[in-house]
């Protein structure tokens, strides 16, 4: 599928209606409700990048890069200089698309030791929320693919829910870091929220076998510590996993019903973290103050539709 050849692929196109082109397959894989993009360079080498709508960076190994002899460009953000590359050439079929360019990276990336990517697994990059950013992007949890829409009128609709995101902007009204913002209810009360594609834990043996995962590495969903423990104590019939996380020790609790976009779905697992990670750090990059991340463990339920332009969500859940 990511190989296709000249004249064999003009062939296909001309057979499919100029409506379908539209719409930009990407080489995607689903791994415990994350996503990783799989293009494969001109020599056939494949690539595995991990993508994350709430990360701060797009990035690309060092390593690889010094392999390839990529030319570098420098830019400079608020007086630093930073030394940046383009995104590599890819076989006809499995290309992956820049990142947004209203900001100072413009559609470059950074260049980054492996061992910085991620130190539990096997990166060749990163992409973030920059990347992201001035994209109609399609995310199907349910049959696990990954798409960008040059408009709406490319997908029906039809029984999808329509929700407002908020980003945080410059003052020329451009995106900070370009996390959205996406609202949900428990129990009727509303959260602010992180659009966290990328959210991630890394679970200790007995908590990946508690979850019935096939890996220890999964997506998840984080709340601040205060709701995690009111919720904990106001639903003492709610599942917990004490020290559920291996490499911070922190807990998960399974939230049976969560509404999103007028949806309601779950079970959803929330992990614990710390009031100021939410409360302080992430909210100084958002336009509202947020109470943690909407991930995996709750996007897995649902057909996405990010529209970046629009600044609004289209989610349809498989209940």
């Amino acid at each position: 599928m990511y190989n296709l050849n000249l004249v064999p692929l003009f062939f296909v196109l001309a057979l499919v209606p100029f409506q379908l082109l539209a719409e930009q397959p990407l080489p995607t894989e689903f791994n415990n409700n994350r996503i990783f993009l799989t293009p494969e360079l001109k020599d056939g080498q494949k690539l595995k990048f991990f993508t994350d709508t709430g990360g701060g960076w797009n990035a690309i190994s060092k390593e690889l890069h010094q392999q390839y002899k990529w030319p570098t460009i420098k830019k400079v953000d608020e007086g630093n200089v930073h030394t940046l590359s383009s995104m590599p050439d890819f076989q006809a079929g499995s290309e992956v698309p820049i990142g947004g360019l209203q900001n100072f990276m413009e559609g470059y990336l950074f260049i980054v030791p492996k061992d910085e990517l991620s130190i539990e697994e096997d990166f060749d990059g990163f992409l973030g929320g920059r990347w992201h950013a001035e994209k109609i992007i399609k995310i199907d949890y349910l049959n696990k693919s990954m798409s960008i829409l040059q408009s709406l009128d490319e997908i029906n609709l039809y029984k999808f829910k329509k929700i407002k995101l908020g980003f945080q902007k410059d003052s020329q009204q451009k995106y900070t870091t370009a996390f959205p913002r996406i609202e949900i209810k428990v129990q009727g009360i509303e959260y602010q929220m992180l659009l966290d594609t990328g959210a991630t834990s890394i679970l200790t043996d007995a908590a990946a076998k508690h979850i019935q995962g096939t890996s220890k590495v999964v997506g998840t969903s984080f709340i601040s510590a205060s709701i995690f423990e009111n919720w904990k104590t106001q639903n003492p019939s709610w599942a917990v996993i004490e020290k559920a996380e291996s490499n911070t020790g922190e807990s998960m609790i399974k939230v049976p019903k969560v509404m999103i976009a007028e949806q309601v779905t779950g079970p959803v697992w929330f992990t614990r973290r710390a009031d100021n990670n939410f409360h302080k750090f992430m909210s100084s990059m958002m336009d509202k103050k947020i109470d943690g991340a909407l991930g995996g463990s709750a996007l897995q339920y649902f057909e996405l539709v990010i529209d970046y332009i629009d600044e609004s969500a289209y989610l349809k859940s498989e209940f």
